[in-house]
Formats: structure tokens, C-alpha cells, sequence
């Protein structure tokens, strides 16, 4: 029998490690992720899972990149694009790691979610409403946070990062039988003392500033609809470190894969038997 859960990844900027710790410890635990849902910086982790990225490799990949390369501000992207970063070095990051696969090729349930500008309203990527976008497109578009990233035109919409209107999308999953789960990186930055502070302090506060006017109302309508929702005190790390320590790197993934392995150990579980049928438990069996 296989234990089967849906899993929401929560914005997360270069804070990234906590949900990889946090999808070994379901995977450590006998879950089959059936859907994934990813916003901003969970929707990259979200497409390079669902693009067949052993979550090992993932590991190793994360805990040695420099972001540097990918995310550099240039002079020419400000009068191009207006923007600090252009983008295409991310866009072809998420290529390789998602190997160019569309959403109608993922193995799982793949959604991500970005901001349409045009509508002002979220815009899904998923098997059903974009099947032949590409995953690397999709995730680009999800990470595109406003000012540093320009936008993406794709399927009639103009798009960005997906934190401006759900950055924990545990909503955007198929409510049916299966536990469903949000990973949620909370931000918990104690207060600045007054003074004259730089753009690398003040923009993570930024955007979790602007995060924070609609994240606690979609958190607490997750819960009262049957989420899990897995909060991992990530605020020790800056979401705009592009080169962070590898101490940091490490102790945000055991604190994913430590938060997330207490908070599933009581969830009911939906098991599927070999003839299809699905059943629930109180708790979950062992693995």
C-alpha cells in the first residue's frame, strides 16, 4: 500500500534548502507526492522535483550554488528591461534543471502560481490550464519578484512573482481524501534599530512586508479547509543572500526536514491498495 499527500511550497527567495529538507522528510516518511504546488522561490524547487531531479542531487545543488551568475544586477537590464536582473540566467538554470519538460510531461500534479499584471489576479500553471508552457517558463514567471525580475508574457498574461497574491498555495491543491500540506518559511526578523541601513538589509523586509498583507488570511483559510500547514522559522537567514553561508544552507534544511517530520507525524493518511481503493487511517503507518 502507498501513502499518498499533496504539498504546497511557500516563497522563499534563496532560503531554498528548507524545502528540500522538508520533501525528504515526507518522502522519508513513506509518502508518494502525488501534486505539487509551488510559489516564487517554492516553485522552483516544485519544477525541478516534478522535472525528475533526484532530491539528493537537489540537495547537493543547493547547498554549493552561487547565485551570483543568476540573479546579477546589470546597468543594461535597468534601461532594457527595467529591472535590476534580466532574467535569462534563471530561465536557463530552471531549463537544465527541469530538462525542459512541459507540464503535461511531469511525472506529478505539478501548479505553479504567478501574478498576472494585466487582470490582477493569480494566474495557475498546471496540466490543465497551460499543458505545453514549459516548467522552467512557468517557475521564471512564479520567481519573478517585482523591480528585480521584469515580467514574463505567457499565455496571454503578463506575469510575476506569484507572492503577490498566494504565497503559500496550499489552496491551489486537489481537495479530496489525501492529506494535503503547505510548507510555510517564516520570516521572524526582529525589529532594526533607526539608522541608515542598505538595499541588501532593507529588501528581503520589503517583500516580506508586502508578503505579509494577505499571507496570514490565506494561512488561516488553509487550516480551517483541512491544510497542514508547516511553518520553519527561516528568519536567521536573508532570502536575498546569494551566496550564503554553508552553515546557514545546512541548518535551514535540517530545520525543513525537522519541522515537517514532527507536523506529518500525526496527519491522517490516505493509502491506496494495490486494486486503486483509497482508504484513510487516523495516523500514519510505518513506513
Amino acid at each position: 500500500m502507498t501513502k499518498r499527500i499533496r504539498v504546497a511550497l511557500s516563497g522563499s527567495g534563496f532560503r531554498l534548502g528548507a524545502h528540500l529538507g522538508a520533501l525528504q522528510a515526507i518522502v522519508d516518511a513513506g509518502y508518494e507526492i502525488v501534486e505539487l504546488a509551488g510559489t516564487s522561490g517554492g516553485s522552483i524547487v516544485a519544477a525541478m522535483f516534478a522535472g525528475g531531479m533526484k532530491l539528493t542531487d537537489m540537495r547537493e545543488l543547493c547547498m554549493r550554488l552561487d547565485w551570483s551568475s543568476i540573479m546579477r544586477f546589470s546597468p543594461w537590464a535597468v534601461l532594457r528591461h527595467q529591472a535590476l536582473c534580466g532574467g535569462k540566467a534563471l530561465e536557463a538554470f530552471l531549463e537544465r534543471g527541469t530538462g525542459g519538460r512541459t507540464f503535461i510531461n511531469s511525472p506529478l500534479d505539478l501548479k505553479i502560481i504567478a501574478a498576472d499584471l494585466l487582470t490582477e489576479r493569480e494566474f495557475l500553471f498546471s496540466r490543465a490550464t497551460t499543458p505545453t508552457v514549459p516548467i522552467a517558463v512557468a517557475a521564471r514567471a512564479s520567481a519573478s519578484i517585482p523591480v528585480v525580475f521584469p515580467p514574463v508574457a505567457c499565455s496571454g498574461a503578463l506575469l510575476v512573482d506569484g507572492g503577490t497574491c498566494d504565497n503559500v498555495p496550499a489552496s491551489d491543491l486537489t481537495v479530496d481524501d489525501v492529506p494535503r500540506v503547505g510548507i510555510y518559511l517564516v520570516s521572524d526578523d526582529t525589529a532594526l534599530r533607526p539608522g541608515n541601513h542598505g538595499l541588501c538589509t532593507l529588501a528581503p523586509r520589503i517583500i516580506d512586508l508586502m508578503l505579509a498583507a494577505n499571507e496570514a488570511a490565506h494561512v488561516e483559510l488553509d487550516v480551517k479547509n483541512g491544510v497542514t500547514i508547516v511553518r520553519v522559522q527561516t528568519g536567521y537567514a536573508s532570502s536575498f543572500d546569494r551566496n550564503m553561508a554553508p552553515a546557514v544552507r545546512r541548518r535551514l534544511y535540517n530545520d525543513g526536514y525537522a519541522a515537517t517530520k514532527a507536523a506529518i507525524g500525526a496527519m491522517p493518511v490516505a493509502q491506496t491498495t494495490p486494486s486503486g481503493t483509497i482508504f484513510s487511517t487516523s495516523r500514519p503507518m510505518s513506513p
